[in-house]
């Protein structure tokens, strides 16, 4: 592959910081190292070593959208700065190619003294704009940020979530051959998510690559065509996207059930976090999710109950629900996007009608989401918040009339 079809390439990146116990042996590493170099000793380290990155190697084609996933702490952003240039590597080397756009950390690039206003003719300029140009765009800058009269006033008086509007929306309006999107966009309104995701698609369409950060693997499921997964700093998987997500969240999960602390009720299925999800200020939240029964029989019919609340009803949103057995394999997912019933008035009330159930017998673990209309987002979700049996049963002679992960109908002829 010709250097003219890569965007960025990695190649043995790596990151090391030194760490200091406290400052005093700073203050030692600077002057006895010299010291005992001069009288002819072996130096003497009073840091260690802690590598935010080591050995990344990969590249990014043209064109071509790659997402990166990982935990916190995985070394994402560090990755980000460096392919910016707003962090030199400690080993490896970083190449691109063309004008590169990046959204990293809130509000970097800005001045907090210096209005909205001047911020984005600041930024536009930096980013290789003329006057002219960014005359030309700032009324459709200033639309998309949404900000209203705060666009003259100081950013050091602005949320959040307004600093990553503006800044978002002067990175997509300088028609960058490369955009770089950390996890910043996560502080915005699902409204403005969604509308900067739709922004996002149409660059993309346009033949922008863009390498973009993101704790969601149903965001880069649905909008990168591979993945990078970082663990530790290091890279864990690197290829399509779906098998690549699939890995990472399978190992989220299992470790969520691992940590997870319920309080179960003993009269009902249903089950209760200890630490409820359901914020105020969530667009829409889980109340509670209850099964008619706890045990259930081979082909019985499980009812699942679903209360939401609503801030304010998403134009389309969906809810569904993944089974898990006591391994944590995947078992089932229903959702309504699946079932192409798209929710749009709020349904505080949602029954789910399991007939015939297919499950063998065993102990089965249900997460619960809402998420946005592509299952991009969740407004929210709960993990393994409901569990329920399906009973075994037995033949005259003791055998057990289902072994395996499901039962199905049949006949001997």
């Amino acid at each position: 592959m010709s250097s003219n079809d890569i965007a960025i390439r990695v190649e043995s990146l790596g990151k090391c910081y030194q760490v200091y116990e406290n400052p005093r042996d700073r203050l030692k590493q600077f002057i006895f190292p010299r010291v005992k170099r001069l009288i002819g000793k072996p130096p003497v380290r009073y840091f260690h070593e802690f590598w935010a990155l080591k050995d990344v190697s990969f590249q990014v084609k043209r064109g071509e959208t790659v997402g990166v996933i990982g935990r916190n702490g995985s070394g994402k952003s560090t990755l980000l700065q460096m392919i910016c240039g707003t962090l030199t590597p400690t080993n490896g080397m970083v190449e691109t190619h063309g004008r590169i756009a990046a959204l990293l950390e809130l509000g970097s690039g800005f001045n907090p003294e210096f209005t909205g206003r001047e911020n984005v003719y600041m930024n536009a300029a930096v980013l290789g704009l003329s006057r002219e140009e960014i005359d030309n765009r700032f009324d459709e800058i200033a639309a998309f940020a949404d900000i209203g009269h705060f666009m003259n006033q100081p950013i050091k008086n602005y949320s959040s979530g307004m600093v990553a509007r503006l800044a978002f929306s002067v990175a997509v309006q300088v028609d960058p051959d490369v955009l770089v999107v950390d996890e910043a966009l996560s502080v915005g309104d699902m409204a403005f998510q969604e509308k900067s995701f739709t922004r996002m698609k149409r660059i993309r369409d346009s033949g922008t690559s863009i390498l973009f950060v993101s704790h969601s693997p149903s965001a880069v499921r649905n909008f990168c065509d591979r993945a990078v997964w970082l663990n530790a700093g290091r890279m864990r998987a690197i290829g399509e996207r779906l098998a690549v997500c699939d890995e990472y969240q399978r190992e989220m999960e299992d470790e969520i059930r691992r940590e997870s602390r319920f309080i179960s009720t003993s009269q009902t299925g249903e089950v209760v976090p200890v630490a409820t999800s359901s914020a105020p200020d969530r667009t829409i939240s889980v109340l509670a999710i209850r099964s008619d029964k706890k045990s259930y029989r081979m082909g019985e019919d499980i009812r699942i109950e679903i209360a939401l609340r609503f801030k304010k009803a998403p134009d389309i949103y969906g809810v569904g629900i993944i089974v898990y057995d006591l391994k944590g394999n995947v078992v089932t997912i229903l959702n309504t996007l699946r079932d192409d019933i798209f929710l749009s008035e709020e349904k505080e009330n949602l029954t789910l009608l399991i007939r015939d159930n297919h499950f063998a017998p065993g102990e089965y673990y249900i997460t619960i989401s809402v998420s946005d209309e592509h299952a991009m987002f969740s407004y929210d979700r709960l993990d393994s918040c409901l569990m329920f049996y399906v009973e075994m049963e037995r033949t005259s002679r003791g055998l057990a009339k289902v072994d395996g992960l499901l039962r199905c109908e049949h006949e001997w002829i």
